[in-house]
């Protein structure tokens, strides 16, 4: 999907999340040995993690719900996965 790394910024804010600038597998396990990515961002939200890669400037590679892939068939797929509330099992 194509859009860049401030393009989803305000949308995820609005939606409650707050970015993790220090992110790391303590608190994000699901980046450990995923493979090298322009960029990644994470978030929380309560208990919920959101990460966010880039394959480069413009383009979303992956995003990781609680640690479950997230559908990225369209812009509205990850707009759907940012607004809900995501409780276990998700």
């Amino acid at each position: 999907m194509i859009a860049g790394p401030g393009f989803w910024d305000q949308e995820i804010e609005r939606a409650g999340w707050s970015r993790a600038l220090s992110a790391g597998p303590a608190d994000f396990p699901e980046i450990t040995g995923r493979s090298r990515v322009w960029g990644r961002n994470c978030y929380v939200r309560g208990r919920d993690r959101l990460v966010i890669e880039w394959s480069d400037q413009v383009t979303i590679a992956a995003a990781l719900l609680n640690g479950r892939p997230c559908p990225l068939g369209s812009p509205e797929d990850l707009s759907k996965a940012i607004a809900q509330d995501h409780r276990p099992g998700w």
